[in-house]
């Protein structure tokens, strides 16, 4: 492979998506594609420059790419999304692929630096919206409601219990729940490759996984796509479950992903401590736990409750 000399960003881009470490080495078919969209979006975000002319990014001159100009593109990404702070991480987000490609590149002698890897990011506020017991209520209402719904209601159903991964509870199988022992387990957690050595399940719960399984018993999976009987793709859940927001009437700004904070900080309110937490939740670290807990007044009281401080005024004097 010769040095992309004379070639622009797309040309670099395009070359590293057939690379081994784009074709292979990322093995999550999610990620590749989420890869790949971020950086169509890059090479497609337009740059203002003298006299307001515009230029893609996409079009830009690996000679002419320097840190300045990776700077306004990150701006650029930021303002290409509409809120500030999922700007924010989109841009971030972004940033963090393409130095990755280019660092490939120079491992393979097709470019000589990386000015993406100076660009100086902004910390996106964190997201902390959490659902209230009646937004469960009133989703799971609507989606046991109607029959083709029920496999989604049933999947929320187990998530706000479990406060796992969306990817692990639509890909979960029968041997993941142990009726007998009472509790969900997983050997290997799709994204971390931790495992998740065991989950106390209620009774509540178990009674509908018995129920669902004389339904779907002769199949490996517990809440698949009721008539594709294969796992519900990520897509077709998303969709879905924004049909079931929007007849339920429930806040917009309420997410799926959300339901797995919700529990984390749900744990950590009742007094939970950050090892019990990831436990349950398969974070390898405190660091990478946080993002999930939201701190709250009853983590307060909690901590107050421990220290249990008492002193009477007569103490002061």
């Amino acid at each position: 492979m010769q040095l992309i000399k004379s070639g622009c960003v797309s040309d670099a881009i395009e070359k590293y998506l057939k690379t081994p470490e784009f074709r292979k080495n990322i093995s999550n078919e999610k990620t590749k594609i989420q890869y790949d969209y971020q950086l169509r979006r890059l090479m497609g975000t337009t740059l203002k420059g003298a006299g307001n002319l515009e230029q893609k990014v996409g079009t830009i001159p690996i000679r002419a790419l320097n840190v300045a100009k990776c700077q306004k593109v990150y701006w650029a990404l930021v303002e290409s999304v509409s809120s500030g702070s999922d700007g924010i991480r989109f841009a971030n987000y972004t940033i963090q692929i393409v130095t990755r490609v280019w660092n490939v590149l120079m491992k393979y002698d097709l470019l000589e630096k990386n000015p993406w890897g100076f660009v100086e990011r902004s910390k996106a506020a964190p997201r902390n919206t959490v659902w209230m017991p009646e937004h469960f209520k009133q989703f799971l209402t609507m989606a046991f409601s109607i029959d083709k719904w029920r496999n989604i209601g049933l999947l929320v159903r187990i998530n706000v219990e479990l406060g796992q991964r969306i990817e692990d509870i639509r890909m979960s199988e029968w041997c993941n729940y142990n009726f007998d022992e009472k509790i969900y387990t997983r050997e290997v957690i799709q994204k971390t490759k931790e495992r998740i050595p065991g989950i106390p399940l209620s009774d509540s719960l178990i009674r509908m996984l018995i129920d669902q399984k004389e339904h779907y018993g002769f199949q490996n999976w517990v809440v698949p796509n009721p008539y594709r009987l294969k796992p519900y793709s990520e897509q077709n859940i998303s969709r879905t479950f924004r049909k079931i927001m929007d007849e339920a009437k429930l806040p917009k700004e309420l997410q799926l992903r959300d339901i797995r904070r919700t529990v984390l900080t749900d744990l950590a309110n009742h007094g939970a401590t950050d090892t019990e937490i990831m436990a349950y939740s398969g974070h390898k670290s405190r660091e990478s736990l946080m993002p999930y807990v939201c701190i709250s007044t009853h983590q307060a009281r909690n901590a107050a409750d421990k220290r249990n401080f008492s002193m009477d005024d007569d103490e002061w004097i």
